[in-house]
């Protein structure tokens, strides 16, 4: 059986810079693995860092209390949705497509890697829909543009 978890999606705090980076991190060095992903964490800092100012909404899931991962949001656009490995399977990444869709209630969209199997299960289990297959050269890395119609 599972362990339960309180677990809450609140905005990003100055102090959880450092936890997101981290989390997003992980995250990506699973995820992207199959093409040599291995930045350091002061890059995702830094990423993250630029997402915030230019003006995108970020948020942080929290389970007992600890930042398992990131959420940033544009207008009608999912930027970037990471759980760190550790905490995934445990139906975060759910709440974070949920909660992102009561933003955009309309509709709202989202890009991710083809290579990302697990995720694009994920987003078409919530009722994304793949639009557009897209190749980014000279690495020849494939990224799916997923759409939510909205509700």
């Amino acid at each position: 059986m599972l362990k339960a978890h309180l677990f809450r999606i609140r905005p990003y705090e100055p102090r959880d810079l450092d936890a997101a980076a981290r989390a997003a991190n992980a995250a990506c060095r699973q995820a992207y693995a199959y093409f040599g992903y291995n930045h350091p964490v002061s890059a995702t800092r830094t990423r993250l860092t630029e997402a915030l100012a230019e003006g995108q909404r970020c948020f942080v899931p929290e389970a007992d209390g600890v930042v398992v991962g990131i959420l940033t949001v544009k207008p009608a656009f999912i930027d970037r949705l990471f759980i760190a490995p550790d905490w995934q399977g445990f139906g975060f990444g759910t709440a974070l497509i949920d909660f992102a869709k009561s933003l955009y209630p309309a509709g709202i969209e989202l890009h991710c890697a083809q290579q990302n199997f697990g995720a694009c299960r994920l987003y078409e289990r919530h009722g994304f829909v793949p639009m557009i297959h897209l190749i980014y050269e000279p690495l020849g890395i494939g990224d799916v543009v997923y759409r939510w119609p909205g509700s």
